[in-house]
């Protein structure tokens, strides 16, 4: 890999969602601050919202890290469960109560008995699910029905659903209206600004003992930036890309060019011309026209 090439201490750009090249602006901490007082007190619903590639799936890796220690933590990576009924099953053997097929009924049960023995699991449940969107509303129902287990006044399960904005769809639909009242915060993720993006860059590599400025010309950060409208996932990619194509090509610093190969090559586009292939083009004709002699 390129992070020796680079001197670097590791990889500065990692595909999977990674909390810790996570990057937030003001608005995003003070949403995540939120985030966790709702679930520390037992407030109600969370919403996390966005995009595509704006960094829900490494917020839901911020929460689960966050409360690892303090509640009990099922992180569901998807919200595609065919009925109620697989949904509480996975449910149940994430607790590790159910190594047989138990009916939906025996499943809830479960769950309950598992969920108010304070005894032996003192700790409160929180239930993040990714990709909610793809939640159906006999799905999301359950999920309102886990919220309303109680014990001497606290709520036992803490949920957090993560998704596009479809999610807010789902949640519109009058059959879940109960469930759409208990939502008490929104966490809304967006594309990241010329400048927030640059900061993301530069954290990156800042945490694995780069420097931005080393590494990228002030014109390979405008094309980042261009390419990518500032999308957390896609400038990731293309850094990496960029870099690793960068390495290949033994160049030290990187520059407008070598995002476009970049670009080209992760978007599987025929390669870009450089700047001295541009200037290699054919001499232009002469513009005098020659006659030979007229003849009778």
């Amino acid at each position: 890999m390129y992070e020796s090439y680079y001197q670097l201490s590791g990889r500065p750009f990692n595909h999977a969602p990674n909390s810790e090249s996570f990057f937030a602006g003001d608005y995003v901490r003070d949403s995540l601050s939120q985030l966790v007082r709702i679930v520390t007190r037992g407030e109600g619903v969370a919403l996390v919202a966005g995009a595509t590639g704006t960094g829900k799936s490494s917020v839901c890796q911020l929460l689960l890290e966050h409360f690892h220690f303090s509640h009990q933590v099922i992180y569901f990576q998807h919200g595609l469960f065919s009925s109620r009924h697989a949904f509480l099953e996975s449910v149940a053997l994430a607790l590790g109560l159910s190594h047989t097929r138990n009916s939906e009924a025996q499943n809830r049960a479960a769950i309950g008995r598992h969920l108010f023995d304070l005894d032996e699991h003192p700790r409160s449940l929180l239930l993040i699910i990714d990709d909610a969107h793809q939640l159906s509303a006999d799905v999301l129902e359950e999920c309102h029905q886990l919220t309303n287990l109680v014990y001497s006044g606290a709520a036992r399960v803490h949920l957090v659903l993560a998704g596009t904005l479809k999610l807010e769809d789902s949640l519109a639909h009058p059959a879940l209206a109960s469930l759409n009242q208990r939502v008490v915060h929104r966490c809304y993720l967006s594309a990241l600004s010329a400048m927030e993006t640059r900061a993301l860059i530069s954290d990156c590599l800042v945490k694995a003992g780069g420097v931005m400025s080393e590494l990228l010309t002030p014109d390979a950060l405008r094309k980042i930036y261009e390419y990518t409208e500032g999308v957390p996932r896609v400038v990731v990619q293309l850094v990496d890309r960029a870099m690793l194509l960068g390495m290949k090509r033994e160049q030290p610093m990187l520059d407008s060019f070598d995002i476009e190969l970049a670009w080209a090559d992760l978007q599987q586009l025929p390669e870009p011309k450089s700047s001295q292939e541009l200037a290699q083009v054919a001499a232009p004709a002469s513009s005098s026209i020659e006659f030979g002699l007229l003849s009778d």
